[in-house]
């Protein structure tokens, strides 16, 4: 596929066909359209040999108006590929528009999805912030990661932990949920939506019918310290926040994610735990400690593996389950917290 130009020329009777997934929706509608969309999210380029095997046979009209897409191709295109030691894929994706974001493949078969070109919480142990936002992604921009990464490996899961605060961008986001289930086959059960959270966005998504599991970023659970750490994340009270996700998780049916990113000498303390396990206590979830990976010019660490064991010892001891994340491609700058504008310096 090639981002070419498709749009027939000036005062053709011709109809248009757009690029991008939607152009694809609107090209094909119904069944046709249904097969396509998902044979493109599974990586493949669709054959009439696809449609008359689902016995759907293609009209010349709509042979036209597919092999038009086809030239037109998707919004994103692939810039750079970087393969990390344990077989992890980072893949930078260029816009349209010229900016570009990065999406990650992984072999345990799950795609970490940018939401956001840049983002706005600014994390302070986190690469995605340090430029700000530059803007939102569109549904297809979203959708299309997958598409990428799926000709790459497989991938049966999806995880909304890229660069962007998927809350900010939320109807796009939760548009590509429900696109990414109905194209891509992929259950919103295995979809995970991870935000710094908020009381009105996570009331917000309730609304949708559509719902993926929440994981919620938390890193501390002493609220200064919190906003030290997330300076531009939602100001509600920390235990209004949980009450928020609660009451989203039992709708899902899924229990919380709740993150917790290691930082030597700052949130790994025997008082970190006993403010965490005091906030979650009553609430159906479980703790993933992430290890913390190095971001050029940050001053952070992770804490030895002794006392990361000896943490989550501790919660489990509370009555919480808790687990350790050591992240997949961190050779090759695609671990949490690692994924950055690429296109800027400073």
């Amino acid at each position: 596929m090639t981002t070419a130009d498709a749009t027939p020329a000036p005062h053709s009777d011709e109809p248009l066909v757009a690029s991008g997934l939607s152009g694809l929706r609107a090209a094909l509608p119904d069944k046709k359209g249904l097969l396509a969309r998902r044979l493109v999210a599974a990586g493949r380029t669709p054959t009439r040999f696809d449609f008359d095997k689902q016995g759907l046979r293609l009209s010349p009209d709509e042979e036209t108006l597919l092999q038009r897409w086809l030239a037109a191709g998707l919004v994103t295109r692939v810039d750079k590929e970087t393969r990390a030691k344990d077989g992890t894929v980072k893949l930078l994706l260029a816009l349209r528009d010229g900016k570009k974001v990065e999406t990650v493949a992984m072999p345990i078969g799950a795609c970490c999805v940018s939401t956001q070109v840049g983002c706005a919480v600014g994390c302070r142990f986190c690469a995605s912030g340090l430029f700000g936002v530059e803007r939102h992604l569109a549904v297809d921009e979203i959708v299309e990661q997958v598409v990428h990464a799926r000709r790459h490996m497989r991938i049966d899961r999806i995880v909304f932990m890229g660069m962007g605060e998927p809350s900010h961008n939320l109807d796009n986001v939760m548009a590509a949920v429900a696109r990414i289930h109905e194209e891509a086959l992929i259950s919103p059960k295995r979809q995970t939506f991870s935000t710094v959270g908020g009381v009105k966005p996570l009331a917000r998504m309730r609304e949708f019918a559509v719902k993926p599991c929440l994981a919620l970023s938390l890193h501390s659970a002493n609220e200064q310290k919190r906003r030290e750490l997330l300076p531009r994340a939602h100001k509600d009270p920390l235990p209004e926040i949980v009450a928020a996700a609660d009451a989203y998780a039992q709708d899902v049916g899924t229990p919380i994610q709740f993150e917790w990113t290691m930082l030597a000498g700052i949130n790994d303390s025997d008082q970190d735990v006993d403010e965490l396990c005091a906030l979650l206590q009553g609430v159906r979830g479980y703790v993933n400690f992430i290890v913390y990976n190095p971001v050029d010019g940050l001053p952070f660490c992770a804490p030895s593996r002794e006392r990361i064991v000896a943490m989550v010892r501790a919660v489990k001891a509370r009555g919480i389950l808790a687990t350790i994340r050591d992240s997949s491609g961190p050779d090759a700058e695609a671990a949490c917290g690692q994924l950055r504008l690429r296109d800027r310096t400073g």
